[in-house]
C-alpha cells in the first residue's frame, strides 16, 4: 500500500507482474521487503536527473503509471521514444565522457505519470529473488526490440505507411478490440508521432489526413485512434474487412490522463 506521507510504495503491489515467476509464499515475502520511493510527475516537460542524485546510488526509474516521451535530437533532427508502465529507464546524468556526437536529450510526461526509484539499496534486497531481476531483463529486451522495430518503420519510404505501421505497433501494447477495428487510446501530439517515424510535423499532419480519407484509421473525439482492417503487410497499404484484424486480448490498457 502506498504511504502518502513518505511517498513510498510496495514495489510488487505497484507492479504485480514482477512477481510472476515467484510462488505465492516467496511473492508475499518479497512484497513485504521491497519498498521504494515514488515520484509523481505532472504532464509536461520533466528533468529526471535531480531524482537520480543523493541517497543510495540510483540505477534507474521504473514507470508505474502514465506515459513518458524521451526525445533525442541530433543536428536539429528529433527522434522520440514512448515509455509506459513497466518500462525501466536509466536516465543519463550528463557525465558521459565517451560522447563524441553532440546530442540533446529531452524528457516530457505525455500524461501525468508515476515512477519508482530503483537504487542499489533496492537491488541488494531484490537479490534474494532473482526471478524479479529476470522480469526486469525481459522488459529491457522487449524495449530494445520495440526500438529496433521503430527504427525499421522510420526507413519506410512513404510517411503514411510509416504512421500506419507505427499505430499498429502501438496497438500491440495499448490497443483493444472494439466494433469495427482496434482502438489505440493514446493522445499523442503530431510532434511526437513525427519524432517516432522520422518525419516533419507538417508531413505527419498531411499523412494522417490521407489515412483518414482512405478509411485506414479513424480519429476519436477523445483523441484516440481506431485502426481499421488489418496491419499493413509487405507491399500492401489498404483497408480490409475489420474482422481480419490481428487478435488482441479483450481488455483495456489503462493510460491515465
Amino acid at each position: 500500500m502506498r504511504d502518502r506521507r513518505t511517498n513510498t510504495v510496495q514495489l510488487l503491489e505497484a507492479d504485480p507482474e514482477l512477481a510472476r515467476g515467484l510462488d505465492a509464499p516467496r511473492a508475499r515475502e518479497a512484497a513485504e521487503r521491497l519498498y521504494t520511493r515514488t515520484i509523481d510527475i505532472p504532464r509536461g516537460r520533466w528533468t529526471p536527473q535531480p531524482w537520480l542524485t543523493g541517497g543510495s546510488q540510483p540505477i534507474g526509474l521504473l514507470v508505474l503509471e502514465g506515459l513518458l516521451v524521451r526525445e533525442a535530437t541530433v543536428r536539429s533532427h528529433p527522434c522520440a521514444e514512448l515509455l509506459g508502465p513497466g518500462d525501466l529507464l536509466r536516465a543519463s546524468d550528463g557525465r558521459d565522457a565517451d560522447e563524441l556526437l553532440p546530442r540533446r536529450i529531452d524528457w516530457a510526461a505525455a500524461t501525468s505519470a508515476r515512477v519508482a526509484l530503483v537504487d542499489q539499496a533496492l537491488a541488494v534486497r531484490m537479490a534474494q529473488w532473482p526471478e524479479i531481476f529476470g522480469a526486469l531483463m525481459d522488459r529491457a529486451a522487449r524495449r530494445a526490440e520495440r526500438l529496433v522495430v521503430t527504427q525499421a518503420i522510420a526507413h519506410i519510404t512513404r510517411v503514411d505507411e510509416r504512421l500506419l505501421s507505427l499505430l499498429w505497433l502501438l496497438a500491440e501494447r495499448w490497443g483493444r478490440v472494439v466494433p469495427g477495428g482496434v482502438l489505440v487510446s493514446l493522445r499523442l501530439p503530431h510532434r511526437t508521432l513525427a519524432g517516432m517515424v522520422g518525419a516533419r510535423r507538417p508531413s505527419v499532419t498531411t499523412a494522417l489526413g490521407q489515412l483518414m480519407a482512405r478509411g485506414a484509421i479513424e480519429r476519436r473525439p477523445d483523441g484516440g485512434w481506431v485502426l481499421r482492417g488489418s496491419a499493413p503487410a509487405e507491399g500492401r497499404l489498404g483497408v480490409e474487412d475489420a474482422t481480419t484484424a490481428m487478435p488482441f486480448e479483450q481488455r483495456r490498457v489503462g493510460v491515465p490522463t
